[in-house]
């Protein structure tokens, strides 16, 4: 032991007798020379750290922890809190102690009466009622600094817990549920901010997008391609957004939270919406074509008309949402009040026959249908127009000449439109369009323009078409069912059954060809040119899908005269609108009168299904006998509503006038009007035949309904003739009476009549009457 006594100014050894028994020692020996008890704290702490296990280390951890020895002189700090939050003490008297015992106590922060960051320590005294007595300042306990770490660690977990949270409560806020529906016939490619789907035709797809500090845009294209064909700024303000690509698809939101019979709903025209909180998207019609039709047959025709006129703005060579689109809004501008000028009156029709114009510039079928509209409503010198400046700003192009030469004189079926058509195509040799519309000019000046020639000159002018033809298809197969159709028909007139049937069959070899009207026209060349000339199985070309459908089988079996149904697979079919557009076709060739009763009560969901050509026979032959329900069979097809004043004017006139426009009309709607015309009522009373109608099988090669309707809607006038009671004559100067006149009206024999009045004019033959029930003629 050193002789060298310790000097302890602050008299620490006094309070603290047991650090003598730690002496000697150089750093507490300087600490309490310096009078610092907190440098001695300081210095028992760092030799505690260090010291081994026994009773030294036991001492030094009992001196450590008695902070209250080492208290030193400071001023009352203060302390205010607000609902636990603030600067509270922290620190109670030792159990049992008694009142007003010292004891250390700690200012700490504390959120909430929860300690969060300890402060400066004190050797306080209390005597349970008054507020606490400050003695001194106590050293720092050991664990403070741990503390403190531990509490800086968990305010910034904590802190960065609250931003995580934060961060994705903002981003649940910003995200939106999408719902894309695609009604169109082909998949689309949807962009929405950074998500991207493709979209099947007639499907959905659902996802989740980030809305940021802008709108949503949706962009769709074609997949694979770049042109845009529809940009929407999606709505902001709600949850669950639903885009409607072109609004071709027909939707309605029900409410789910409503427990009613009959829930609430509303119709989802837009293209892009918002769903409301408790509403449940239903699909009602997931294609564009359902969904149109339905708009239809429920008198919403400026709704039909959206959705097919959008379909045909987008989807290039799609003849059949083009078609419905022009007759929806035809039945919308003819709703209009009467006394409307005609720029108001036509202007919806005005403006999609625009779109057509300017949309499909090298669409020829595109422009043939605009054409035919601006005829129909009067402005066809507005449409010559148009096509005169395009033809002049680009003047090498065969369409732009194409388009030109169809608005202006001379018209098809005259020899003066086959000049100019072949000046055209000598013009440009190399355009396949230029071309066909040339072969389409020397077709129909065959069948109207050429009574005067001799068969010998007619069956040359025919072969050469048939000639120019095969070179064209050698070069330029047809590449539409519009040409393809001009084909089969020049070829069949020529007689060349095998290069029609041919021409046919490598067109349907490919799979993507094979529509409805593919099918018909396949089937109708077929039976005109018969099996041996027949290099194909129409029913081998049918799609998986229709094969499923009966009914459409039956239909198409039907149109091209393969069977007739039989009535007890109509009554077996489940949908009465198959089952009465089947009845009805099938009545028109076997039972007119049955037909003509029954579609005057059909609705509009059957009449727009019907073949062209049936509702032009139905609707001609009640506008014959005056009956004022034939507009709603001529409103019933696009080919009708265009072609109705030419009809209606060549079924009842007296002459036969068949004029420039009625030319221009499709070969079934023309031998229609020559049927029904032959029909009129004569002076006699009854309907007979008055000319001849062996011009129909030339008219229309393919054998339409017109064709094959012809021997029943003989019969029906050859049986009105023999029901006729027929007017005896007697000889000059003699008076019959009594039974004289009744033997010889016996004997009045009226099928020699009804024959030379209707069967010789017709040359058709004679109409077999129904067998008896042993199976001999009557």
């Amino acid at each position: 032991m050193s002789l060298i006594p310790v000097t302890d100014p602050s008299g620490l050894l006094e309070r603290a007798p047991r650090l003598t028994e730690l002496l000697p020692d150089a750093a507490l020996s300087e600490a309490l020379s310096r009078g610092d008890a907190w440098a001695v704290h300081a210095a028992l702490s760092r030799r505690l750290e260090h010291e081994p296990p026994g009773p030294t280390r036991q001492l030094l951890a009992a001196l450590v922890a008695d902070r209250g020895a080492f208290v030193i002189a400071a001023r009352p700090p203060a302390t205010s809190s607000m609902l636990g939050t603030g600067v509270r003490w922290k620190g109670t008297p030792p159990r049992g102690a008694a009142p007003g015992t010292p004891f250390v106590a700690e200012r700490t922060v504390t959120v909430l009466g929860v300690p969060v960051w300890p402060l400066e320590g004190y050797l306080v005294r209390s005597d349970g009622k008054a507020s606490l007595q400050v003695i001194g300042q106590v050293p720092p306990s050991p664990g403070r600094s741990r503390r403190r770490a531990t509490t800086l660690a968990s305010v910034a977990l904590g802190l960065c817990a609250v931003a995580g949270f934060g961060a994705m409560w903002l981003d649940a806020r910003s995200m939106r549920a999408v719902t894309v529906v695609n009604g169109l016939s082909r998949p689309v490619d949807v962009r929405i901010g950074d998500e991207h789907w493709v979209v099947a035709p007639g499907t959905q797809e659902q996802g989740r997008v980030k809305q940021g500090s802008g709108l949503l845009r949706a962009v769709t294209t074609w997949p694979g391609q770049t042109p845009v064909i529809e940009e929407v700024w999606l709505p902001a303000d709600g949850e669950r957004i639903l885009y409607n690509v072109k609004g071709a698809a027909m939707l309605e939101a029900v409410s789910s939270e409503d427990t009613s019979a009959r829930p609430r709903s509303r119709s989802l025209p837009e293209s892009a919406t918002v769903l409301q909180p408790g509403e449940q998207l239903t699909v009602q019609a997931a294609n564009w074509e359902s969904a149109a039709r339905a708009f239809a047959e429920a008198g919403r025709w400026e709704a039909a008309g959206r959705v097919a006129s959008a379909v045909a703005q987008v989807e290039p060579r799609n003849a059949l949402a083009r078609e419905m689109a022009a007759r929806a809004v035809l039945m919308l501008d003819s709703q209009a009040p009467a006394n409307l000028p005609d720029a108001l009156r036509w202007r919806d029709t005005r403006g999609y026959a625009a779109m057509l114009m300017h949309t499909w510039q090298e669409d020829p079928a595109a422009q043939s249908l605009a054409l035919a509209l601006m005829r129909h409503i009067g402005e066809g010198d507005t449409a010559r127009a148009r096509y005169s400046e395009h033809a002049q700003q680009h003047p090498g192009s065969p369409l732009a000449a194409l388009y030109l030469q169809r608005s202006i004189p001379p018209p098809l079926g005259t020899g003066e439109a086959v000049t100019a058509y072949q000046s055209l195509a000598e013009r440009f040799p190399n355009s396949p369009e230029v071309r066909r519309a040339w072969l389409e000019a020397r077709w129909r000046f065959e069948l109207e323009g050429s009574q005067d020639w001799s068969d010998i000159e007619r069956q040359d002018f025919v072969v050469e078409t048939s000639r120019l033809l095969k070179a064209l298809e050698e070069k330029h197969p047809p590449d539409t069912l519009e040409a393809l159709e001009l084909d089969v028909r020049i070829l069949l007139r020529a007689q060349l059954r095998d290069a029609a049937t041919t021409v046919v069959r490598r067109y349907g070899e490919d799979a993507r060809q094979r529509s409805w009207d593919f099918l018909v026209l396949a089937g109708r060349t077929a039976a005109a040119a018969g099996p041996e000339h027949t290099s194909y199985v129409m029913r081998d070309w049918i799609p998986t899908a229709l094969a499923r459908q009966p009914e459409r089988v039956a239909l198409l079996d039907l149109l091209t005269g393969q069977r007739l149904p039989r009535e007890e697979e109509l009554t077996a079919m489940t949908s009465p609108v198959d089952r009465a557009v089947l009845r009805l076709t099938r009545d028109t060739l076997l039972d007119p009168k049955r037909a003509l009763a029954q579609a005057v009560k059909e609705p509009e969901a059957v009449l727009s299904r019907l073949d062209p050509e049936v509702s032009a026979l139905l609707a001609l032959e009640l506008t014959r006998t005056g009956d004022a329900r034939a507009k709603n069979l001529f409103n019933a097809s696009l080919p009708l509503m265009l072609a109705r004043d030419l009809l209606r004017k060549h079924a009842v006139s007296t002459p036969r006038n068949a004029g420039p426009d009625l030319i221009r009309l499709p070969p079934g709607l023309r031998a229609a009007a020559t049927l029904v015309h032959a029909r009129r009522d004569a002076q006699e009373g009854y309907p007979i035949f008055t000319q001849r109608l062996d011009g129909l099988a030339r008219m229309d090669a393919l054998e339409g309904f017109a064709v094959r309707a012809a021997g029943p809607w003989m019969r029906r006038a050859f049986d009105a003739c023999m029901d006729t009671k027929a007017v005896l004559t007697p000889p000059p100067g003699m008076l019959l009476r009594g039974a004289v006149v009744e033997a010889q009206a016996r004997q009045e024999d009226r099928r020699p009549n009804c024959e030379a009045r209707i069967v010789t004019p017709t040359r058709l033959p004679l109409p077999r009457a129904a067998r008896n029930a042993n199976g001999a003629d009557p």
